[in-house]
């Protein structure tokens, strides 16, 4: 496809974790629900033996997508006239997503190892592919072996962009695959991963990975797939050439891998090797199938053993095939809910190699940053490992700016944390609180005011229980903490029993929820053009009502009465994550508090007119946004002379709302027009 004509594939972000995402990738009106795998078919070995037939990929396992060859189909004459006869789709029997590869790694296993190629025209296969009917097909670039140096890579680099750009337009009907290259070299990948963006494609797979993988080295493949990753952005679906083991999936789509392809469930059965969720067992050596699937569930070890090789190896194939759907479909369930990363961690343990490459994304640390949302439904943290993640240094980022709208000069410290959920502490705290002292939880985050402490994820984190921290834990606990409490005097710490160790204060209930409310706007604003977001939003002239609910007693909406006493809504309370929304009265506040492009999503001349109805935002109208927005932010949508639309909830971040092609960016709360007098 040229960056002229109009894309025949498109690619939407519903739901993100980390920086994965579940997203909808449609192309020549057929649709993938990703993350997903594509098994590969070999057009030669398709129902035989360990070849599990295309249709039954489909229905029986639910692959929409697969990939196979079309240097094998091309080389044999007997399949080629049948294929051109009946194209891919007829020939293959599948309805689904079709891609081919061009030939590449063939390149690599029979030439590229001595420098050579297969005899192949690089325009040639591209037309070819497009003429046998294949969905998304693949240039054929040039595959980096790890361990080329910097000057050869970047020669290898220069061929693959010279040949995507001469393929652009050459196969129409389909879209073009370019993959990123690079090899081991860090900087290659980011520029390739750039190259393959500003070509305009909509397909990008990450190559060169395979001897990656099969040498463990899966520190390097986190650099190589966040290096790409950086280059390409999030709006391309970026699929990991050969990645195809239970136990690469779930890091790899937390690091924005959306598509994945492997011929290990055949190859694997053929040498009766049996897939498990984090290693891989053989036959010979298994007592019983740890397993429930429509293979194993009825079978032991010695009644696959006692197959023919054939037999033995399709049943092998089909279980291996169900192993690797039941992973993505955790990893989905895990993205929708927000614990992603415990499925990592989890993958994590099984391999020290694996270990060592979750580890390694805390050097990618603000990457993760910026793909990930800004709040989830849960926190669950078991060890030091959760350091990579984006919350502990969000929190740190807040905390370190956060002032409470009152002096204090002193503290009280709630030093076990799992006290904050107790009735009985949670009175005391607010109730019975010492005149001109901070209430403070110290946290596995470090200390938290007790104002902010239903924020996320303070309130939804689980923990080991205090005292049974790992050693990273509990150092990052302490540093932070003692960073903190070196503001206040005067520090009363109190573990939750008995009374408190000061006199008693007595705020009304009123004054501690206006005070409350104000610390929230602080951690989730913080400053707007000078002033704290509470003060913006909340002035001192005007009087505030708070509505709270009856059965928590939390806050759920702030209205503030004007000089004829009709109630203007400001904000409502989010339950999930215990965040503000904005409503009209705060958005217009906000926006003359600040300047572009703070806060906003800009979008197109004539588009803003919609959204100003209450309809949402597309990316496909956006021009630009705000650098720090991430999902689920509260967001200004403005035009591009800075005239207020409307006031949503980010759906993306700033970069896919300004890259992307299709798909929401905002979902708008209140629009213009319903507030026009």
């Amino acid at each position: 496809m040229s960056s002229d004509e109009s894309p025949i594939s498109s690619f939407e972000v519903k739901v993100s974790d980390l920086a994965g995402r579940l997203g909808t990738y449609m192309v020549n009106g057929r649709r993938v629900h990703t993350p997903e795998l594509m098994p590969v078919v070999n057009p030669n070995r398709m129902g035989v033996g360990s070849g599990v037939p295309p249709s039954e990929l489909l229905e029986s396992f639910g692959y929409a997508m697969i990939i196979t060859n079309s240097y094998i189909i091309r080389r044999s004459e007997r399949l080629s006239e049948e294929v051109q006869k009946r194209g891919l789709h007829g020939f293959l029997d599948y309805p689904g997503v079709i891609m081919t590869d061009s030939g590449t790694f063939q390149s690599y296993m029979y030439g590229g190892k001595s420098g050579g190629e297969v005899d192949l025209d690089p325009l040639d296969i591209v037309r070819y592919q497009s003429s046998i009917g294949s969905d998304v097909g693949t240039i054929l670039d040039r595959f980096t072996v790890p361990e080329c140096d910097h000057e050869g890579a970047a020669e290898d680099l220069r061929v693959t962009m010279e040949r995507a750009r001469s393929s652009l337009g050459t196969g129409p009907g389909m879209e073009l695959a370019v993959p990123v290259q690079g090899g081991r070299h860090l900087d290659l990948r980011t520029l390739s991963g750039k190259g393959v963006f500003d070509l305009g494609v909509g397909y990008a797979p990450i190559g060169g990975v395979v001897p990656i993988m099969e040498s463990y080295d899966y520190p390097l493949l986190v650099d190589v797939i966040v290096s790409s990753k950086k280059g390409l952005g999030p709006s391309i679906p970026a699929h990991l050439f050969g990645a195809g083991h239970p136990m690469v999936l779930p890091l790899a789509v937390a690091l924005g891998c959306d598509l994945f392809d492997s011929a290990s469930y055949a190859k694997f059965a053929l040498d009766d090797r049996y897939m498990t969720r984090y290693r891989t067992l053989h036959l010979g050596e298994m007592p019983n199938l740890p397993c429930s699937c429509p293979v194993c569930s009825t079978r032991g070890p010695e009644d696959l053993l006692s197959m023919e090789k054939d037999e033995r190896a399709g049943l092998v194939s089909r279980h291996n095939l169900w192993v690797l759907r039941e992973t993505l479909n955790e990893i989905k369930a895990a993205i929708m809910e927000g614990t992603l990363w415990e499925v990592v961690e989890r993958a994590a343990m099984s391999n020290p190699s694996m270990y060592s490459a979750v580890r390694r994304i805390k050097e990618h640390a603000r990457y993760l940053e910026e793909n990930a949302p800004r709040t989830n439904r849960r926190f669950m943290s078991s060890s030091g490992l959760s350091l990579a993640r984006p919350e502990f240094q969000r929190m740190h980022d807040r905390l370190s700016t956060f002032a409470s709208p009152e002096k204090l000069a002193g503290a009280v410290v709630l030093t076990n944390w799992s006290g904050s959920h107790s009735t009985r502490i949670i009175r005391s705290m607010w109730d019975e609180q010492p005149d001109g002292m901070q209430p403070i939880i110290r946290t596995p985050f470090g200390a938290v005011p007790f104002d902010v402490d239903d924020m996320y994820p303070v309130s939804q984190s689980i923990f080991p229980t205090p005292g049974n921290l790992d050693a990273e834990l509990e150092g990052y606990m302490k540093g932070n903490y003692l960073s903190f409490i070196k503001r206040y005097d005067n520090i009363i710490e109190w573990d939750g029993t008995g009374e408190m160790p000061l006199d008693a204060g007595h705020h009304s209930p009123g004054d501690l929820d206006l005070r409350r409310a104000r610390c929230i706007l602080r951690m989730q604003f913080g400053k707007i053009g000078g002033s704290w977001a509470d003060e913006v939003m909340i002035p001192d002239s005007g009087p505030i009502s708070i509505v709270t609910s009856r059965r928590t007693g939390k806050i759920r909406n702030i209205f503030e009465a004007d000089a004829d006493g009709k109630k203007h809504h400001l904000l409502s309370m989010r339950a999930e994550d215990g965040h503000f929304n904005l409503r009209w009265v705060a958005a217009v506040r906000v926006h003359g508090a600040s300047s572009a492009p703070r806060f906003r999503v800009i979008v197109e001349e004539g588009t803003g007119d919609y959204n100003a109805q209450g309809f949402n935002v597309f990316c496909r109208f956006v021009k630009d946004a705000d650098g720090e927005i991430r999902a689920g932010d509260d967001v200004l949508v403005v035009g591009e002379r800075d005239e207020l639309f409307a006031v949503g909830r980010a759906v993306v971040s700033s970069r896919l709302m300004v890259d992307g092609r299709s798909g929401i960016a905002v979902k708008v709360r209140d629009g213009a027009k319903k507030w026009a007098v």
